[in-house]
């Protein structure tokens, strides 16, 4: 405990609060997918943005992809890949970057799994190609208001 304590203090104090952030955002994105619709969350997730994209998108991507991993690592329970997607997804949005969710599927040991990651203009963020390479990508459809 008092090694995570020294390196949390460690960050600089933007990196503190980006962190606590991101902790806190698992924590309600959590809560949210026990109760609302995915819709529903993704809309609330997305809302807030702020003026003008970053100057240097993929050393923001990186870096807050470092910031909610660490985040997660450090949390009450395990956070699923599925959170993680979902608290990035927000705090890129926040920053004018846009990155899409993606959900896969691969059959092992006779059960099937789920992984879900996010891509910013067609490439992953986070996982390896070699990981997604062993699921295969759900196609979803948009469905249109009648």
């Amino acid at each position: 405990m008092r090694r995570k304590l020294r390196v949390f203090f460690a960050l600089a104090g933007p990196d503190r609060r980006l962190l606590v952030r991101a902790w806190m955002g698992l924590l309600g994105v959590d809560l949210m997918l026990r109760v609302l619709p995915f819709k529903a969350i993704q809309r609330r997730c997305l809302g807030q943005k702020s003026s003008r994209q970053p100057a240097d998108v993929l050393a923001t991507i990186a870096h807050l992809k470092r910031m909610v991993d660490m985040a997660a690592r450090n949390h009450l329970y395990p956070m699923t890949c599925l959170r993680r997607a979902l608290v990035l997804q927000s705090l890129l949005a926040k920053r004018q970057v846009h990155a899409e969710i993606r959900f896969g599927v691969r059959k092992e040991l006779g059960t099937l799994q789920a992984h879900a990651w996010l891509e910013y203009q067609g490439r992953e963020i986070g996982s390896s190609a070699d990981a997604l390479g062993q699921f295969h990508p759900l196609e979803l459809k948009r469905m249109s208001k009648s």
